[in-house]
């Protein structure tokens, strides 16, 4: 075909006419086909370019061309562009959808606030929570992390990661992270009782594993806290003694002085407490003129006993500090 009428039939008789006439209607027929553009353009003019196999239609201001599909994939004609399509609305499949290259497929994505009415499959990128997330029909939850919501570990760091928030006991948005509310609910403390709940405040604490019938720590609830204790122990004192003596006088408390002494029937109280034994240890009162009573005056005896204290505010063992998280 010619590519080349400009569908203005002009005057004339015959052979004439007849000719002018079949090149209109050739390039009709043939979508105005050839490897190079069409002599003359109108809006939506159809253009099937030979040269790279697709079909074209000229743009409402007839300075340019717009690709409709290429001709060697009748199959697909017209579902979308040669090269980056645009779609608006939805588009339906009712087959597999096979990605091929080394591209990528860029989800839509928006806010927790923007999320659309569901449909059980639905999938997006949440820009609030920076997380892809999935409606299984009955809420929305993330996907592609396999690390479920409510696990807690350890970061050498002080930027709390994406995806994570720091264990510290802060009351946060039921609705805003809802996966992480439905793993722990309000077992850590209840927010404002309807739109908030807490967090483990896990600062400055040891984390210990919880008993579960052990036997080990007995009597603890989940999520229990503990204050720090000593178990129960001995301690051993110094005693240091230079050596001393005892004083002991009798015949009216007269002539005290510092001698062996060794108690007899005659020195020891008739009356008192002590027994027949003379060996026995009295427990005598100062008295002031009695007779015959063995005594220890007040003198310093050179003992000292020694139990110094130690410690600090805390029990605790040796440690490193890092930051507690929980995955949302």
């Amino acid at each position: 075909m010619s590519n080349g009428s400009d569908y203005d039939i002009a005057n004339a008789v015959g052979a004439t006419f007849r000719a002018d006439l079949n090149v209109c209607l050739g390039d009709v027929q043939s979508l105005n086909s050839g490897s190079s553009d069409p002599s003359t353009t109108v809006a939506y003019k159809l253009w099937a370019d030979t040269a790279n196999n697709l079909l074209k239609i000229r743009n409402a201001s007839n300075n340019g061309w717009l690709t409709l599909g290429d001709l060697t994939d009748a199959n697909n004609l017209g579902l979308a562009t040669k090269a980056s399509p645009t779609f608006s609305g939805t588009v339906t499949s009712a087959g597999d959808l096979i990605l091929t290259g080394t591209g990528s497929l860029q989800l839509p994505s928006g806010t927790t606030a923007q999320r659309p009415t569901p449909a059980t499959g639905d999938i997006r990128f949440n820009t609030s929570l920076t997380q892809f997330e999935g409606y299984n029909g009955s809420g929305w939850g993330e996907i592609a992390n396999g690390v479920p919501a409510g696990s807690v570990f350890t970061f050498a760091t002080t930027t709390v990661p994406s995806g994570y928030l720091e264990c510290n006991g802060a009351a946060v948005s039921r609705s805003t992270y809802a996966s992480l509310f439905s793993a722990i609910s309000t077992t850590w403390g209840s927010g404002d009782g309807s739109s908030t709940f807490n967090l483990p405040d896990l600062r400055g604490q040891f984390v210990r594993g919880w008993d579960n019938s052990a036997g080990v720590d007995s009597g603890r609830s989940f999520a229990s806290s503990q204050t720090d204790q000593n178990k129960s122990h001995d301690h051993t004192a110094s005693v240091t003694d230079s050596g001393h003596f005892h004083q002991s006088f009798r015949s009216g408390n007269a002539g005290e002085r510092q001698h062996s002494s060794n108690l007899t029937s005659s020195n020891f109280p008739s009356s008192g407490t002590g027994a027949g034994n003379l060996n026995e240890a009295y427990n005598i009162t100062a008295q002031s003129s009695e007779a015959n009573v063995g005594r220890t005056s007040e003198e310093s005896t050179g003992i000292s006993v020694s139990n110094a204290n130690d410690g600090g505010t805390e029990v605790r063992v040796k440690n490193k500090a890092l930051m507690y998280v929980i995955k949302f």
